[in-house]
């Protein structure tokens, strides 16, 4: 009996790579919610047209309806290497992605063509549903001082 493994086409930490990028490259806000994000992508979970990019990402559903995609593993990941810095307030955690435009150019380059445009596609989609919104909910400054000192 020969058992065939095969590798994902794209890891849980490439995934996360390859979408700070693009976000970077569309020109959004670079900072995301965690929580939000990883339940906003749930929605693009089984889509045939993404379903790829997820290969190495679990799903987790509730009976209460709290589905969300695990990013855990990436985004600790992330932290490690310096894509992504934290964030913590007292009760949200957000990622503030530390990339440049130029250094985003290059991680996209890095991917397959189909995966980066597919990518591409995932993030104009999740910004144009406002399923991830834009900086007034990305940021959430609760009646704080946003300027510097």
């Amino acid at each position: 009996m020969k058992i065939q493994s095969s590798k994902p086409s794209i890891s849980d930490y490439g995934f996360l790579r390859l979408f700070t990028s693009t976000i970077i490259l569309h020109g959004e806000v670079p900072i995301f919610e965690n929580q939000q994000l990883q339940k906003d992508l749930y929605d693009f979970y089984d889509n045939t047209d993404f379903h790829f990019l997820f290969e190495d990402i679990c799903k987790k559903e509730s009976i209460e309806g709290n589905n969300y995609v695990d990013l855990g593993d990436a985004l600790q990941l992330a932290y490690a290497w310096g894509l992504l810095s934290m964030i913590q307030d007292s009760s949200n955690l957000r990622s503030v992605i530390n990339l440049s435009e130029e250094e985003a150019q290059v991680n996209v380059s890095q991917f397959k063509s189909y995966q980066a445009k597919s990518m591409n596609e995932l993030v104009t989609q999740l910004y144009e549903q406002k399923k991830v919104n834009k900086p007034q909910v990305l940021i959430k400054n609760k009646n704080t001082n946003t300027h510097a000192n």
